[in-house]
């Protein structure tokens, strides 16, 4: 269920709270999660992969046809969900890395600090 406009101000206004404040803890917990994530993703379809040829070896030796079947379709399943994983989260735009840049109250200096750290950031999430 998508978010109403104010729901999305509002979230968007803590994120850039909570950057403000702690721009080191933001990323950390921002990059972190992916990771993760991906990574059990990739132990999973591993352990599927070696299940699924387990299956496929038991089918074939006992001349069970669906056995061999069930297992190829695991495999299957299973690189698939490798790729997914490997291939990184989806997403419907770019990411909000910090405050907006149209604030007018910073000076040059600032704001000039402030697009060194943004293209940083980008620069890490794009390698990532």
């Amino acid at each position: 269920m998508p978010l109403s406009e104010h729901e999305q101000r509002l979230l968007e206004q803590i994120e850039q709270a909570l950057y403000a404040e702690d721009p080191k803890f933001a990323s950390s917990v921002r990059s972190a999660r992916p990771r993760n994530r991906a990574r059990m993703m990739l132990v999973a379809a591993f352990v599927g992969v070696i299940a699924g040829l387990a299956v496929v070896l038991i089918g074939l030796t006992n001349n069970i046809i669906p056995l061999g079947v069930l297992g190829f379709v695991l495999i299957v399943g299973s690189c698939v969900a490798a790729a997914s994983a490997l291939r990184g989260p989806k997403t419907n735009g770019p990411i909000p890395l910090g405050p907006r840049s149209n604030d007018s109250r910073g000076s040059n200096k600032q704001s000039g600090l402030r697009n060194k750290m943004e293209d940083r950031m980008r620069r890490r999430f794009d390698e990532s």
